[in-house]
């Protein structure tokens, strides 16, 4: 009778390892997982943040500096202090301000035969991407506007 306690105790025994090790695996694919899902939404953030950039940094290449030409792609843009301001939530969708998760700043600066702009995007207050772009302007400053 003296083995067979052994026996339930080491099989007792053997079942908790057991256990043990699946809690363990268990915790590790979790973590796994969580990570796997927080590197995803950055990376949609990324895609997103330079689609809009891209698109706005075309249209600066084209020479376009009025609103009106933003607003074909950006139809909820709108203009504060010579700077255009977008408004987007967390599907990058266009929105107001007081839905916004993300901002877009685009502003153009003419110094002689150069145009200089800036296209940034916020997330909150934080800076998450900036670009810098510059233009030639045959002939000094262009008053035509495509």
């Amino acid at each position: 009778m003296r083995q067979k306690r052994n026996g339930s105790h080491l099989i007792l025994m053997e079942l908790m390892f057991v256990l043990f090790f699946f809690a363990i695996c268990g915790a590790v694919l979790l973590q796994v997982f969580v990570k796997s899902h927080n590197i995803s939404v950055k990376a949609k953030e990324l895609t997103e943040t330079k689609n809009c950039v891209t698109q706005a940094a075309e249209l600066f290449e084209k020479g376009y500096t009025d609103i009106e030409h933003y607003q074909e792609y950006f139809p909820k843009l709108e203009e504060d202090q010579g700077i255009y301001q977008g408004y987007f939530d967390k599907d990058w969708k266009m929105t107001q301000k007081k839905n916004a998760v993300y901002k877009m700043t685009i502003s153009f600066d003419d110094q002689g035969s150069d145009r200089n702009g800036k296209i940034t995007i916020f997330k909150a207050k934080k800076q998450i991407y900036h670009l810098e772009l510059l233009k030639h302007l045959p002939g000094g400053k262009s008053n035509e506007r495509s």
